[in-house]
């Protein structure tokens, strides 16, 4: 018995509802697909809490630094360190530079991790510094997207006010990684060699100290890596995403829980909260529960290499 072929009309049909199925099903794999990835960055993140406890531990718990110096003393407070510290064909091993690179938080709590794949989300997109060290590197370079809380910069853990809340590292690059170089923001603003650089509380608007200032970096990609929100790690080592931008007044976030004042449609801040003197929520002395003193917003600084 002769089969019936498929009229066009019943073709079109069948292509018809292919396409209907494939839009209704391909937002739901990509939905599924970003889930897996947030859990990935969520484990790596409380993997870099647990290599912190664990250097606190080894270290009588002093943070580790977020930045070196320089040969004549200065302090590197707004530049790239290099994961790992030796991979740069340019750098000497020994050099003042190389020093600086290896005492970075990032390569400091390297030991304490079981694989360098934790230093970066799978979220993100990563690129390279216009630099020719990447054609003949020591060794190969680290994927990093995470960054650490400057303030805390070689400061004793007994300083800190509210360890469960205080952010430690965050995905503070936004939705974006440099290979091979690791970034503290926010950052104190060491620019004095002479001083000592060390996190110092506002008192009217000035450092009490009154040195120095703490001061946060611009972007490389959207703040909304995962959803509408990112993952922090707290200074006691937990780990939790964290919705940002959500509106506590008509044109303002909630100082409380995001380090940015407002954003974009595509998740991009312009401004972080501040005091006066340091980011808002990254304060060692900040307790979220007490008062609230004067909120204020800054517009961010640049980095270099």
């Amino acid at each position: 018995m002769r089969q019936r072929a498929f009229t066009l009309v019943e073709l079109l049909v069948v292509i018809a509802i292919i396409a209907v199925l494939a839009a209704i099903l391909f937002p739901v794999f990509a939905s599924a697909r970003e889930k897996a990835r947030q859990t990935a960055c969520l484990n790596n993140a409380k993997q870099l809490g647990l290599a912190f406890t664990m250097y606190l531990n080894d270290y009588d718990d002093t943070y580790p630094l977020g930045f070196g110096r320089d040969a004549a003393g200065n302090w590197l407070w707004d530049r790239f360190h290099a994961i790992p510290h030796d991979w740069r064909p340019s750098v000497a091993i020994g050099s003042p530079l190389n020093r600086a690179y290896q005492v970075h938080w990032a390569n400091a709590v390297q030991p304490y991790l079981r694989n360098d794949g934790i230093y970066a989300c799978p979220s993100v997109s990563m690129r390279r510094l216009n630099l020719a060290d990447y054609a003949n590197p020591r060794r190969t370079p680290t994927r990093i997207s995470y960054t650490y809380n400057g303030l805390l910069h070689g400061l004793s853990a007994a300083a800190v006010v509210s360890p469960s809340t205080l952010p430690m590292v965050w995905e503070g690059r936004g939705k974006a990684g440099v290979e091979g170089f690791a970034l503290t923001n926010p950052a104190l603003r060491c620019d004095n060699p002479t001083q000592p650089c060390r996190y110092s509380s506002c008192v009217g608007g000035a450092p009490a100290n009154p040195y120095p200032l703490g001061v946060m970096f611009a972007l490389d990609g959207a703040m909304w890596i995962h959803s509408q929100g990112a993952v922090f790690v707290a200074a006691d080592g937990s780990a939790k995403w964290r919705r940002l931008g959500a509106q506590l007044a008509p044109a303002n976030t909630d100082w409380r829980v995001d380090p940015y004042t407002l954003y974009n449609a595509q998740g991009m801040p312009a401004q972080y909260w501040y005091d006066g003197c340091n980011p808002w929520l990254f304060r060692p002395d900040y307790d979220p529960t007490g008062a609230q003193g004067e909120c204020r917003g800054r517009a961010c600084e640049s980095c270099s290499e």
